[in-house]
């Protein structure tokens, strides 16, 4: 399992446990990339967790913009999962602040919806972007 968190330790926290691959590596492109993820959400005085499946393409595109916000401090990254059930949008100031908003459901399509915000620093963000690549790195995109 590899664990891909933003925000503190306790509270004002989001967590995607990744625990692997859907389904074995025999079958077509989409088959093969979805992984079985649990998400930790804990914002004020709402928390909770729902299952979920990722696919491995949007978390990698995720990395490699949330590496870039990392590197220049301002500007968007985006995620979004194909199915809705997780959508971020972390947005930096250019001073070392870093704005993840986002929407998650519980089920795919049809879920209750939590309309969430996170104020992390730019050295959560490195966290944040080491503990993405290890996960991305874990579970590739398989061709």
């Amino acid at each position: 399992m590899k664990s891909i968190a933003f925000g503190g330790k306790e509270h004002e926290r989001l967590e995607i446990n990744v625990f692997g691959y859907g389904c074995a590596a025999s079958g077509n492109y989409h088959d093969v990339n979805w992984l079985s993820v649990e998400t930790f959400i804990c914002c004020g005085g709402f928390h909770g967790k729902f299952p979920a499946t990722f696919f491995t393409g949007d978390l990698q595109s995720f990395h490699s913009q949330l590496a870039s916000l990392y590197q220049i401090l301002t500007g968007t990254a985006k995620f979004e999962t194909l199915e809705g059930q997780l959508k971020l949008e972390a947005t930096g100031d250019g001073l070392g602040h870093i704005k993840i908003s986002g929407e998650a459901l519980d089920q795919a399509g049809i879920g209750n919806k939590l309309i969430f915000e996170i104020g992390i620093d730019q050295t959560q963000l490195q966290t944040s972007v080491q503990s993405l690549a290890a996960a991305t790195s874990a579970f590739p995109v398989r061709t």
